[in-house]
């Protein structure tokens, strides 16, 4: 496959799928690893794609949900770094939270497993199984299920939700742009977020840095609201970023 037929194909696929890994692309196109990431670096620099850690990432279709099973294996060591600084400094003895459907959230359950007498509260189905696993006490919200987050949305939720309150709630997000608008693709998702943020004595964004400078489609949140958690920034990422803005940085 010439170079030009292959650079098509793997745009197609990705403005298909939103987010895909290299290992991913390899198997489409039959090629090398390290053809695919000169293919990536050459279709970043034309604006066709977006370069991400392990991967390529859209740049057309941001209201697109991104499948759990890719969205859990990108920058996944940065996750669990973000997800343990998180449960270390702002996790305590018997208290009650509410994790959300984020895959960097979703990896604060091991490290709650180590803290006596902490409730979880989620919408997210691994974040359920996970933490029973790890033996927590845990509630799972009721409502529809989205297939391709596998979070749990809609009316019944968020009455749930009306009547908690958490020590803390932990969140993902798809987006963090230089207006300091937090967002995600999906308004039911958006929803179920900014109840999470209003019933909690704290709010903490869980996000690794290839979500800042990005927009999606639903607003749920302004960083004065909450504080934002993240692992060391490059001067790129600070311009990225509002003038005033809670930030923990991992470094």
């Amino acid at each position: 496959m010439l170079t030009p037929e292959r650079q098509k194909v793997i745009e197609d696929y990705v403005n298909q799928h939103g987010l895909c890994r290299v290992s991913d692309l390899c198997s489409l196109t039959s090629t090398s690893e390290s053809t695919i990431r000169r293919d990536l670096n050459q279709m970043e620099e034309k604006g066709l794609i977006k370069r991400v850690h392990g991967g390529a990432q859209s740049v057309k279709n941001f209201t697109h949900d991104v499948s759990q099973h890719i969205r859990f294996s990108m920058n996944h060591d940065a996750k669990k770094l973000i997800a343990q600084y998180a449960v270390k400094n702002y996790v305590h003895k018997d208290d009650y939270i509410f994790i959300d459907a984020g895959t960097t959230t979703y990896e604060m359950v091991p490290f709650i497993a180590m803290i006596p007498g902490v409730t979880i509260v989620t919408n997210g189905l691994e974040t359920a199984l996970c933490a029973l696993n790890n033996g927590i006490k845990t509630i799972l919200l009721g409502g529809r299920i989205k297939e391709d987050t596998h979070a749990v949305v809609g009316q019944t939720a968020l009455q749930q939700l009306q009547e908690m309150n958490f020590s803390a709630s932990f969140i993902g997000t798809n987006g963090l742009d230089c207006q300091g608008n937090l967002t995600t693709p999906d308004t039911e998702e958006a929803a179920i977020k900014k109840i999470e943020i209003s019933r909690g004595n704290h709010a903490y964004i869980l996000t690794d840095t290839s979500k800042i400078g990005e927009r999606s489609f639903a607003t749920f949140a302004k960083v004065k609201d909450v504080t934002i958690i993240t692992t060391s920034l490059t001067a790129k990422d600070k311009n990225l970023l509002p003038t005033k803005i809670n930030l923990k940085e991992i470094c």
